[in-house]
Protein backbone atom coordinates (compact mmCIF):
# COMPACT_ATOMS: atom_id res chain seq x y z
CA UNK A 1 0.00 0.00 0.00
CA UNK A 2 1.36 3.52 -1.09
CA UNK A 3 2.37 5.34 2.47
CA UNK A 4 0.60 8.50 1.81
CA UNK A 5 -2.72 6.34 1.15
CA UNK A 6 -2.22 4.34 3.97
CA UNK A 7 -1.99 7.93 6.44
CA UNK A 8 -5.24 8.71 4.33
CA UNK A 9 -6.88 5.75 5.37
CA UNK A 10 -5.70 5.63 9.38
CA UNK A 11 -7.01 9.45 9.69
CA UNK A 12 -10.58 8.34 7.68
CA UNK A 13 -10.91 5.29 9.98
CA UNK A 14 -8.83 5.43 12.69
CA UNK A 15 -8.76 9.07 14.76
CA UNK A 16 -11.98 10.31 12.59
CA UNK A 17 -13.66 7.21 14.75
CA UNK A 18 -12.67 7.76 18.16
CA UNK A 19 -13.61 11.69 17.26
CA UNK A 20 -17.17 11.00 15.69
CA UNK A 21 -17.80 8.48 18.61
CA UNK A 22 -17.48 10.41 21.95
CA UNK A 23 -16.10 13.74 20.75
CA UNK A 24 -19.97 14.81 21.31
CA UNK A 25 -20.17 13.64 25.08
CA UNK A 26 -16.82 14.94 25.77
CA UNK A 27 -17.96 18.36 24.79
CA UNK A 28 -21.29 18.35 26.50
CA UNK A 29 -19.39 17.91 29.46
CA UNK A 30 -17.38 20.92 29.59
CA UNK A 31 -20.78 22.97 29.30
CA UNK A 32 -21.56 25.39 31.67
CA UNK A 33 -25.24 26.67 33.14
CA UNK A 34 -28.41 25.36 31.28
CA UNK A 35 -30.43 28.05 29.42
CA UNK A 36 -33.67 29.75 30.82
CA UNK A 37 -36.35 31.81 29.56
CA UNK A 38 -38.02 34.70 31.15
CA UNK A 39 -40.26 32.15 33.38
CA UNK A 40 -36.88 30.49 34.55
CA UNK A 41 -38.15 27.10 33.01
CA UNK A 42 -35.22 24.96 30.99
CA UNK A 43 -36.44 25.98 27.00
CA UNK A 44 -37.26 22.61 25.37
CA UNK A 45 -35.28 21.59 22.67
CA UNK A 46 -36.15 18.62 19.87
CA UNK A 47 -34.57 14.98 19.20
CA UNK A 48 -34.63 14.42 16.32
CA UNK A 49 -35.86 10.66 15.18
CA UNK A 50 -37.63 10.17 18.63
CA UNK A 51 -41.27 10.15 19.30
CA UNK A 52 -42.87 11.89 22.70
CA UNK A 53 -42.63 8.87 25.53
CA UNK A 54 -45.56 7.81 27.12
CA UNK A 55 -44.95 7.30 30.52
CA UNK A 56 -41.76 8.45 32.57
CA UNK A 57 -43.32 7.30 36.45
CA UNK A 58 -40.82 4.58 36.79
CA UNK A 59 -37.88 6.67 35.46
CA UNK A 60 -34.72 7.11 37.11
CA UNK A 61 -34.90 10.81 37.96
CA UNK A 62 -32.65 12.37 35.24
CA UNK A 63 -35.08 14.14 33.29
CA UNK A 64 -35.99 16.67 36.77
CA UNK A 65 -31.95 17.27 36.78
CA UNK A 66 -30.67 20.35 35.11
CA UNK A 67 -29.22 19.86 31.80
CA UNK A 68 -25.36 20.38 32.96
CA UNK A 69 -26.17 17.63 35.92
CA UNK A 70 -27.60 14.71 33.43
CA UNK A 71 -24.54 15.61 31.22
CA UNK A 72 -22.62 15.10 34.65
CA UNK A 73 -24.45 11.45 35.05
CA UNK A 74 -24.10 10.78 31.22
CA UNK A 75 -20.51 11.47 31.50
CA UNK A 76 -19.98 9.22 34.50
CA UNK A 77 -21.56 5.97 33.18
CA UNK A 78 -19.82 6.53 29.85
CA UNK A 79 -16.05 6.64 31.84
CA UNK A 80 -17.49 3.82 34.10
CA UNK A 81 -18.47 1.63 31.52
CA UNK A 82 -16.43 -1.98 31.57
CA UNK A 83 -18.24 -2.39 27.78
CA UNK A 84 -20.16 -0.81 25.11
CA UNK A 85 -20.93 -0.94 21.42
CA UNK A 86 -21.23 2.15 19.18
CA UNK A 87 -22.41 2.49 15.95
CA UNK A 88 -21.68 5.82 13.51
CA UNK A 89 -23.49 6.72 10.11
CA UNK A 90 -22.46 9.54 8.68
CA UNK A 91 -20.07 11.89 6.97
CA UNK A 92 -16.27 12.44 8.06
CA UNK A 93 -14.03 14.90 5.73
CA UNK A 94 -16.01 14.59 3.21
CA UNK A 95 -17.03 10.84 2.76
CA UNK A 96 -19.76 8.62 4.33
CA UNK A 97 -18.88 6.05 6.74
CA UNK A 98 -20.69 3.43 8.86
CA UNK A 99 -19.19 1.95 11.83
CA UNK A 100 -19.99 -0.62 14.27
CA UNK A 101 -17.84 -1.52 16.95
CA UNK A 102 -18.00 -3.20 20.28
CA UNK A 103 -15.10 -2.68 22.92
CA UNK A 104 -14.24 -3.60 26.49
CA UNK A 105 -11.87 -1.86 28.94
CA UNK A 106 -9.15 -4.83 28.59
CA UNK A 107 -8.55 -3.83 25.01
CA UNK A 108 -10.45 -6.52 23.28
CA UNK A 109 -12.59 -5.13 20.16
CA UNK A 110 -15.03 -6.52 17.03
CA UNK A 111 -16.37 -4.78 14.35
CA UNK A 112 -16.59 -3.05 11.22
CA UNK A 113 -15.67 0.07 9.50
CA UNK A 114 -16.97 0.88 5.83
CA UNK A 115 -16.89 3.69 3.44
CA UNK A 116 -18.89 3.87 -0.18
CA UNK A 117 -15.65 4.52 -1.88
CA UNK A 118 -12.99 2.55 0.22
CA UNK A 119 -15.26 -0.58 0.71
CA UNK A 120 -15.16 -2.00 4.26
CA UNK A 121 -13.39 -4.15 6.67
CA UNK A 122 -13.55 -6.36 9.45
CA UNK A 123 -11.12 -5.13 12.51
CA UNK A 124 -10.84 -7.94 15.38
CA UNK A 125 -8.71 -7.03 18.31
CA UNK A 126 -7.79 -9.36 21.60
CA UNK A 127 -5.41 -7.40 23.84
CA UNK A 128 -2.28 -5.87 21.93
CA UNK A 129 -2.70 -7.68 18.99
CA UNK A 130 -5.13 -7.22 16.23
CA UNK A 131 -6.26 -8.84 13.05
CA UNK A 132 -7.70 -6.86 10.07
CA UNK A 133 -9.93 -8.38 6.98
CA UNK A 134 -10.49 -6.09 4.09
CA UNK A 135 -12.87 -6.19 1.70
CA UNK A 136 -11.75 -7.43 -2.24
CA UNK A 137 -13.07 -3.07 -3.16
CA UNK A 138 -10.58 -1.83 -0.23
CA UNK A 139 -7.25 -3.96 -0.75
CA UNK A 140 -8.07 -3.11 -4.53
CA UNK A 141 -7.81 0.20 -3.71
CA UNK A 142 -5.09 0.57 -1.21
CA UNK A 143 -2.72 -2.03 -1.88
CA UNK A 144 -0.65 -3.30 -5.19
CA UNK A 145 -2.19 -6.16 -7.46
CA UNK A 146 0.24 -8.73 -5.91
CA UNK A 147 -0.90 -8.01 -2.18
CA UNK A 148 -4.53 -7.34 -2.84
CA UNK A 149 -4.14 -11.04 -4.53
CA UNK A 150 -2.76 -12.53 -1.90
CA UNK A 151 -5.00 -10.82 1.00
CA UNK A 152 -7.85 -11.59 -0.51
CA UNK A 153 -10.34 -13.48 1.97
CA UNK A 154 -7.78 -13.21 4.68
CA UNK A 155 -6.90 -11.11 7.78
CA UNK A 156 -3.79 -9.41 8.50
CA UNK A 157 -2.31 -9.84 11.80
CA UNK A 158 0.45 -7.96 14.10
CA UNK A 159 0.85 -5.97 17.15
CA UNK A 160 -0.96 -2.70 18.03
CA UNK A 161 2.10 -0.79 18.01
CA UNK A 162 2.45 -1.73 14.27
CA UNK A 163 2.53 1.86 12.68
CA UNK A 164 0.41 0.07 9.44
CA UNK A 165 -2.30 -1.40 11.92
CA UNK A 166 -2.18 0.92 15.15
CA UNK A 167 -4.44 3.30 12.87
CA UNK A 168 -6.96 1.04 12.59
CA UNK A 169 -7.07 0.00 16.10
CA UNK A 170 -7.16 3.55 17.55
CA UNK A 171 -10.95 3.51 17.17
CA UNK A 172 -10.90 0.07 19.30
CA UNK A 173 -9.90 1.59 22.80
CA UNK A 174 -12.18 2.37 25.30
CA UNK A 175 -9.75 2.62 28.17
CA UNK A 176 -8.43 5.37 26.14
CA UNK A 177 -11.21 7.53 25.32
CA UNK A 178 -12.66 6.84 28.67
CA UNK A 179 -9.00 8.28 29.62
CA UNK A 180 -9.44 11.76 27.19
CA UNK A 181 -12.51 12.60 28.65
CA UNK A 182 -12.54 15.85 31.07
CA UNK A 183 -9.61 17.09 29.47
CA UNK A 184 -11.41 20.15 28.18
CA UNK A 185 -13.57 20.90 31.08
CA UNK A 186 -13.13 24.74 31.08
CA UNK A 187 -15.30 25.35 28.53
CA UNK A 188 -18.43 27.95 29.35
CA UNK A 189 -21.61 26.77 26.70
CA UNK A 190 -24.98 26.30 28.02
CA UNK A 191 -27.01 22.91 28.07
CA UNK A 192 -30.49 23.00 27.07
CA UNK A 193 -33.24 20.51 28.15
CA UNK A 194 -35.56 18.80 26.03
CA UNK A 195 -39.00 16.81 27.42
CA UNK A 196 -38.60 13.00 27.28
CA UNK A 197 -38.97 11.47 24.16
CA UNK A 198 -38.08 7.45 23.50
CA UNK A 199 -35.21 6.37 21.41
CA UNK A 200 -35.25 2.92 19.94
CA UNK A 201 -38.25 2.05 22.75
CA UNK A 202 -36.08 3.61 25.72
CA UNK A 203 -37.27 6.82 27.54
CA UNK A 204 -34.40 9.21 27.42
CA UNK A 205 -34.25 12.98 27.90
CA UNK A 206 -32.36 15.03 25.31
CA UNK A 207 -29.75 17.71 26.23
CA UNK A 208 -28.14 19.93 23.73
CA UNK A 209 -25.41 22.18 23.28
CA UNK A 210 -22.74 23.64 20.13
CA UNK A 211 -25.10 21.62 17.80
CA UNK A 212 -24.95 18.44 19.56
CA UNK A 213 -27.89 16.90 21.12
CA UNK A 214 -27.51 13.99 23.41
CA UNK A 215 -30.16 11.13 24.85
CA UNK A 216 -29.77 10.43 28.26
CA UNK A 217 -31.44 7.42 29.05
CA UNK A 218 -34.50 7.83 32.00
CA UNK A 219 -35.14 4.50 32.87
CA UNK A 220 -32.21 2.20 34.23
CA UNK A 221 -28.90 4.14 34.61
CA UNK A 222 -28.40 7.25 32.84
CA UNK A 223 -26.54 5.99 29.62
CA UNK A 224 -25.96 8.25 26.64
CA UNK A 225 -28.30 6.74 24.16
CA UNK A 226 -27.41 8.46 21.38
CA UNK A 227 -25.37 11.56 19.54
CA UNK A 228 -26.42 13.42 16.96
CA UNK A 229 -24.00 16.39 15.26
CA UNK A 230 -26.59 18.57 13.84
CA UNK A 231 -23.54 20.02 11.59
CA UNK A 232 -22.88 17.16 9.59
CA UNK A 233 -25.88 15.32 10.76
CA UNK A 234 -23.64 12.35 12.18
CA UNK A 235 -25.74 10.06 14.56
CA UNK A 236 -24.24 7.57 17.29
CA UNK A 237 -25.64 5.13 18.97
CA UNK A 238 -24.26 3.84 22.18
CA UNK A 239 -25.52 0.19 23.37
CA UNK A 240 -24.76 -3.30 25.13
CA UNK A 241 -23.23 -1.34 27.95
CA UNK A 242 -20.92 -3.75 30.11
CA UNK A 243 -21.60 -7.11 28.25
CA UNK A 244 -19.26 -9.47 26.21
CA UNK A 245 -17.47 -8.55 23.61
CA UNK A 246 -17.61 -10.84 20.68
CA UNK A 247 -13.88 -11.32 19.97
CA UNK A 248 -12.12 -14.08 18.55
CA UNK A 249 -9.35 -15.15 17.38
CA UNK A 250 -9.61 -15.65 13.17
CA UNK A 251 -8.60 -19.49 12.21
CA UNK A 252 -4.50 -19.17 12.00
CA UNK A 253 -5.22 -20.87 7.95
CA UNK A 254 -6.92 -17.57 7.23
CA UNK A 255 -4.35 -15.28 8.65
CA UNK A 256 -1.30 -13.74 7.40
CA UNK A 257 1.18 -11.76 9.98
CA UNK A 258 2.07 -8.93 8.79
CA UNK A 259 5.52 -8.70 9.67
CA UNK A 260 6.37 -12.41 7.76
CA UNK A 261 4.91 -10.39 5.14
CA UNK A 262 6.74 -7.38 5.28
CA UNK A 263 10.11 -9.87 5.54
CA UNK A 264 8.79 -11.56 1.86
CA UNK A 265 9.27 -9.24 -0.11
CA UNK A 266 5.51 -7.86 -0.57
CA UNK A 267 5.88 -4.17 -0.04
CA UNK A 268 2.44 -3.82 -1.64
CA UNK A 269 0.64 -3.07 1.96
Amino acid sequence: MRKHEWHRMKRKHGIAMTAVGMAAVLGLSACGSDSKDDKGDKKPVKAADSAPAKDTASGNGVEKLSGKEISDKAKTELKNAGSLRFKVSGSKNGEQMKVDLAMDKQGNCAGTIATPTSGSAEVIKLGDKVWLKADEKMWTSKANPQAAELLKGRYVSGPTSEPKLSGMTKACNLAAMQAQMGQDDSGTETITKGAVTTVDGQQAVPISAKGTTISVATTGKPYPLKIEDTKDGTVTTLTDWDKPVPAKAPPADQTIDITKLQKSGQQGL
